[in-house]
C-alpha cells in the first residue's frame, strides 16, 4: 500500500515542506524586520529607573517587581525594570530565541515607541499568589497572561490582538530572571498576517 502511494504522497509532502519553509522564512523575516524598524525609527532615549538601580534581594522582591513591570505594561510601554534580569537571560517567543538582557531592553524601548495605542488586561498572574507563600523558593517560576490589543505606527495602522503570556524562570540564589519565555494564544503565522492587514476594529 505504501509503495502504491509513495509517488503521490512524496510529492504532496515535498510541497507541504516547501510551504512550511517559506512560511518560516517570512515569519522570521517579519520579526527581524520589526526589530530593525524599531532600532531605526524608535525612541533612542533610555527609560530612567532611578528607583530601581539595584538587583532584587529576595524572591518575594523579584515577584513584586515582576508585578510592577506588568502594571507598567513593560512589553508595550518599554518601561522595563532592567535589574531583575540576568545579563545573559534567555528570551524567546514563537519566532526566535536569543540570550542577552541589553538586546531585550533595546527592543522593548525601541518597539515601545513603534506602538501608537494599546490596551492590556491581566488574565493570569501567579506572582500575586506567591506573595502569600511561606516558602516561595519551592517554585522559582512566575506565569502571567495578558489580553493585548495594540496599534502599530505604520501607514495602514494595523491592530494586533491576542492573549500574550510569559513564563519567568528565576535563579533562587541570585533572585534574577534567567529565562523569559513568551507564548501567544494564536498561531505565529496568523500573528504576522495581522501586521499586514488594515484594521477592522479599534482600540
Amino acid at each position: 500500500m505504501s509503495s502504491c502511494l509513495s509517488a503521490g504522497t512524496k510529492s504532496d509532502a515535498e510541497g507541504d515542506d516547501q510551504d512550511d519553509d517559506a512560511m518560516n522564512i517570512v515569519t522570521k523575516a517579519s520579526w527581524y524586520g520589526v526589530e530593525l524598524f524599531g532600532k531605526v525609527f524608535g525612541n533612542k532615549q533610555k527609560t530612567s529607573n532611578t528607583d530601581l538601580t539595584q538587583p532584587p534581594q529576595s524572591l518575594p522582591e523579584t515577584y513584586q517587581r515582576i508585578q510592577d513591570d506588568n502594571d507598567r505594561n513593560y512589553f508595550l510601554s518599554g518601561q522595563v525594570d532592567t535589574e531583575i534580569y540576568d545579563v545573559d537571560c534567555i528570551f524567546s517567543d514563537p519566532f526566535v530565541s536569543f540570550a542577552g538582557r541589553d538586546r531585550f531592553v533595546d527592543n522593548l524601548q525601541n518597539l515601545g515607541s513603534f506602538i501608537t495605542n494599546y490596551t492590556a488586561r491581566t488574565i493570569k498572574d501567579t506572582a500575586k499568589k506567591k506573595d502569600q507563600q511561606d516558602d516561595p523558593q519551592k517554585d522559582n517560576t512566575v506565569t502571567t497572561k495578558v489580553m493585548v490589543k495594540l496599534q502599530l505606527k505604520l501607514p495602514w495602522q494595523p491592530i494586533l490582538a491576542w492573549p500574550w503570556g510569559v513564563t519567568y524562570t528565576i535563579d533562587p540564589t541570585t533572585y534574577l530572571i534567567t529565562e523569559h519565555q513568551e507564548s501567544w494564544d494564536i498561531d505565529a503565522w496568523e500573528g504576522v498576517k495581522q501586521i499586514f492587514r488594515k484594521p477592522t476594529t479599534t482600540i
